[in-house]
């Protein structure tokens, strides 16, 4: 018999005897949401805390940083990030009562945020987002301009800003960012929020009409047509041992960002990041705030404005995450 043929059928027989079958890939703790002392009857405000010990310390260790710090949140700050989730769409403090375990803070957070996956009962999958303090006193262009430097090599003469108003701090930006990566991981938006996530937990189905797949071949892989030179290179924050691309390509890095469509660099990186990038910045463009990357050099500066290009597509993904609901 063909071995491979031979291989099919051992797994198919293996697969329809109890217990014989592939099993799922087992889990940390840091992904079960028995780990937490998460009340979902429990009013948002009390979930935005200092971060628990375990979770600070896989991050000080994931990131090689023992001097981060949990940050407990004042009350105005509370109240600051409340008001902002407030100016998202509604589907968005909807789903954080249904399945945000907590929005924790992290002093010298390397970014703004992150959020974590958590697998809960009947495969319903939970999340808690890690935030920078610092949103909360910088304001919404350094927060960003702040990302889009950490994606180039410094050279003298050259710079790189990004201009979204003074009417927000950086913490909009983070919370929507990092809140639509919840709502992806709840309810499933793009194919799958995270490539790491076992296949059992991935979502059963997204809202009909996925646009992501017109442009995603896999979940870092942009369709060729919609790919440009240096995308392969992004990297933030210093991780990933970027950064990885001189500033004196970025205004071609920007070219390219245009001709594909994104709506950011960070945006570009997969389609998890794209959703998330959309939607903050088509949230922004609804509150009237301005979006503009300029490049200065020893030349003539090179402005661009990517929501004149994918201006569309974060309608289209603000109308997606619209259509929600909290079931996966």
């Amino acid at each position: 018999m063909n071995p491979a043929l031979k291989a099919a059928l051992l797994a198919a027989l293996l697969g329809a005897v109890p217990g014989c079958g592939p099993k799922a890939p087992e889990l940390t703790a840091m992904s079960r949401l028995e780990t937490y002392a998460f009340d979902p009857a429990s009013p948002l405000e009390a979930r935005l805390t200092a971060v628990p010990p375990e979770v600070l310390a896989h991050f000080s260790a994931e990131d090689k940083r023992p001097d981060y710090a949990s940050y407990l949140p004042t009350a105005a700050e509370k109240e600051l990030l409340l008001a902002y989730l407030r100016l998202l769409p509604p589907v968005y403090e909807k789903i954080f009562r249904a399945r945000c375990v907590g929005v924790y803070f992290i002093s010298g957070f390397m970014g703004a945020g992150v959020t974590s996956w958590l697998a809960g009962p009947g495969d319903k999958i939970y999340f808690h987002i890690v935030l920078n303090p610092a949103a909360f006193k910088k304001s919404l262009s350094q927060t960003l301009t702040e990302r889009e430097r950490s994606c180039f090599i410094p050279r003298q003469g050259w710079d790189v800003k990004v201009e979204a108003g003074d009417n927000y701090k950086g913490l909009f930006y983070a919370l929507a960012h990092e809140g639509t990566h919840g709502l992806d991981y709840a309810s499933g938006v793009t194919p799958y929020a995270d490539d790491t996530m076992p296949e059992n937990f991935r979502p059963r189905r997204t809202v009909a009409g996925n646009f992501f797949l017109e442009r995603w071949e896999d979940y870092s892989k942009p369709r060729a047509e919609f790919d440009f030179p240096g995308r392969d290179k992004l990297a933030f924050y210093g991780l990933g041992g970027g950064p990885k691309l001189e500033i004196s390509e970025a205004p071609d890095l920007y070219r390219g960002l245009l001709a594909g469509g994104f709506v950011s660099l960070y945006g570009a990186k997969s389609w998890a990041e794209s959703l998330a990038d959309l939607a903050t910045f088509g949230a922004l463009d609804a509150l009237g705030q301005p979006y503009r990357i300029t490049v200065t050099s020893p030349g003539k500066p090179y402005s661009v404005e990517p929501l004149t290009a994918a201006g569309d597509q974060a309608r289209r993904a603000l109308d997606y995450l619209g259509q929600l609901k909290e079931d996966k």
